[in-house]
């Protein structure tokens, strides 16, 4: 029997949502389990890859290990995504020259996102 955290990742890795490449700046307020060395929390900056309705992947300069809780600052996420703040958890952290992908899934689908003119659909 599968826990919850694996039948997340599944869900998470069904791609149950269509993502949008689009590259919006970030803010992440990591919590606890996070890469500081003395386990506190801590923000990251970088811009979003992709999102979709259910999570995103993001570019941060530094890393985060998988399972990080974390409160994503969408700054310009007003209008577009229905909410500019949105809870997550880190299912997947790579480095990328010198760079860290990091995909995270939203506790709650968003609402909607609105397509700004140029935005195209993910591969």
């Amino acid at each position: 029997m599968q826990d919850r955290g694996d039948r997340a990742t599944d869900e998470f890795n069904a791609r149950n949502f269509e993502r949008l490449a689009v590259e919006y700046p970030i803010s992440l307020m990591v919590g606890l389990y996070g890469f500081d060395p003395d386990d506190h929390g801590f923000e990251a900056h970088g811009e979003t890859i992709n999102i979709s309705r259910g999570g995103t992947l993001v570019r941060v300069r530094r890393p985060i290990v998988a399972g990080s809780r974390c409160l994503i600052h969408l700054v310009e996420g007003e209008g577009i995504v229905g909410r500019t703040l949105i809870y997550g958890t880190v299912r997947r952290a790579d480095e990328l020259n010198e760079l860290f992908h990091i995909a995270i899934e939203f506790d709650n689908p968003l609402d909607f996102i609105r397509i700004p003119l140029g935005d195209q659909a993910a591969n």
